[in-house]
């Protein structure tokens, strides 16, 4: 038998908090009498909490005495029906109810040793603008979140630059937080932290920040990572991954568990990530846009001049991100007549450039995404950018890659492996750059990566081409001659 902290006498009210103390302590020692140390480590609370649960002064909440059951091997669907009856909350248990208040707080705050300091984790930052226009993207975000039969897999939300992921994801999760009282984790994971946030660290900074005491956290990944989905699956808890660049930063935080819930929002669709749900987050429609410039400029300013927002809807390609950006420029000057103010925003090509409001700006956010985009993308979204003075060809402007075909062979790297097309494509859209058209095979320009990716090409234009293999196609595109897909100038509004 193990020896370790000394047994606290036994209530002597003979109450129900009394009786179920007395069966934890039969519980303990038919499991061999392990040290209340020994089952901290098991339960992850502290060995004192524990201990008072099988003194009798109290009963214990639920949560203590579910760990301390399953520490010892008890049922736990079994030891819930016991505690629940001896708390009178399913009134077919003997003795008095005893309620909540008569508890002692410290228990309530779910941590191990230090649960008495610190305070349930509620780490949601403030949602930062209102959300207008999502009323469809929000229900389908709650009906994928929505409790089931089984385990709830984790959501991904994913579209393109600007288009307003993180303040879904955030009305989501403040919307879930209220059936979730046992914390909120939010971490962000974007271009601050460059990739550099492994998994291991990650978790073990969520172990803390729910009060475990940093000598119950194992030094070893697996086994903290371990730890960390046993938290997750055990407790009421809502974990928000913001800005994912990669599937390997959240792959190993990543569990279906039945009572918490897991948010994850990245620019690509994470398509190496398995068990997740997926919603796509499109552009605004264009009376959405028009909320969304109401709620900031004012609705009254803009029914006086509804043709210049629409004007401005159309040139921000009904982008959040831009029309907000766009905004705030509008209402730092409520003294200027609106169509003025939104002409003289829009008297060049260059708004991308000019959608920066303090440190918030649209341009950054297109040279993060197209920092880490390959020569060959690049090459691509620029030549896709330069057809806008091209002719089209039944309404479809042809495609970058075809004059990629036709270009001089470049020099060749046989080190480097051959790209197709459509690998390209495809990266550009994951990185929030390209959308995606309603027609297979096409793609769509919004116009303000347009202008960013000419002015892009134009401050490379002396440099060389990337010497790197042509991308190549192994298919036509459906309903194209040439072997590459289509793309259109712009997305439809």
């Amino acid at each position: 038998m193990s020896v370790g902290r000394p047994e606290k006498p036994l209530a002597p009210d003979a109450g129900p908090a009394t009786a179920f103390a007395l069966e934890l302590r039969r519980l303990r020692v038919a499991a061999g009498s392990p040290s209340y140390r020994e089952l901290a480590r098991r339960a992850l609370f502290s060995a004192s909490v524990l201990s008072d649960a099988a003194a009798g002064h109290r009963l214990p909440t639920l949560q203590v005495a579910l760990a301390f059951a399953e520490a010892c091997g008890g049922d736990r669907a079994v030891w819930e029906r016991r505690w629940r009856a001896a708390a009178g909350r399913a009134g077919d248990g003997p003795g008095p109810a005893v309620k909540p208040a008569q508890q002692a707080p410290e228990p309530r705050l779910r941590a191990a040793a230090v649960r008495a300091l610190l305070p349930v984790p509620a780490q949601l930052p403030m949602e930062p603008r209102p959300l207008a226009g999502r009323a469809r993207e929000l229900g389908e975000a709650r009906a994928l979140t929505a409790a089931g039969a089984g385990p709830v897999p984790p959501l991904v939300i994913h579209g393109p630059t600007g288009v307003g992921k993180s303040a879904l994801a955030l009305r989501l999760a403040h919307e879930l937080a209220a059936d979730l009282p046992d914390g909120q984790l939010y971490v962000s994971l974007g271009a601050a932290a460059d990739g550099r946030k492994d998994a291991p660290g990650i978790a073990g900074g969520m172990l803390r920040s729910l009060g475990i005491a940093p000598e119950l956290i194992p030094d070893d990944p697996a086994q903290r990572i371990g730890l960390y989905r046993s938290v997750l699956y055990e407790r009421r808890l809502l974990v928000v991954l913001d800005g994912t660049l990669q599937e390997r930063q959240v792959r190993d935080l990543l569990v279906a568990t039945p009572h918490s819930r897991i948010v994850v929002t990245a620019r690509s669709r994470l398509l190496g990530l398995d068990g997740v749900r997926r919603l796509a987050l499109p552009v605004l429609g264009r009376d959405e846009s028009m909320d969304l410039l109401a709620g900031i400029v004012g609705a009254e300013r803009l029914a006086g001049a509804p043709r210049a927002g629409l004007l401005l809807a159309e040139a921000c390609g009904d982008l959040p991100l831009a029309l907000t950006l766009a905004g705030r420029r509008l209402a730092a000057r409520p003294e200027v007549f609106l169509a003025e103010a939104v002409a003289e925003l829009l008297a060049t090509d260059g708004l991308s450039g000019r959608l920066r409001v303090g440190d918030e700006s649209l341009t950054e956010r297109y040279e993060d995404a197209y920092r880490r985009l390959t020569p060959w993308a690049r090459l691509l979204l620029h030549r896709f950018a330069a057809t806008g003075a091209a002719p089209a060809v039944d309404g479809v402007i042809r495609t970058p890659a075809t004059a990629l075909a036709h270009a001089p062979e470049p020099p060749q790297a046989p080190q480097e492996p051959v790209e197709t097309v459509e690998d390209v494509l495809e990266a550009v859209v994951d990185s929030g750059l390209l959308e995606r058209t309603d027609v297979p095979g096409q793609y769509g320009l919004p116009p303000l990566v347009r202008q960013f990716a000419l002015a892009r090409a134009a401050a490379t234009a002396d440099g060389p081409e990337p010497a790197w293999h042509r991308p190549r196609s192994d298919r036509p595109a459906p309903g194209a001659a040439h072997p590459f897909p289509a793309m259109t100038q712009e997305t439809p509004a």
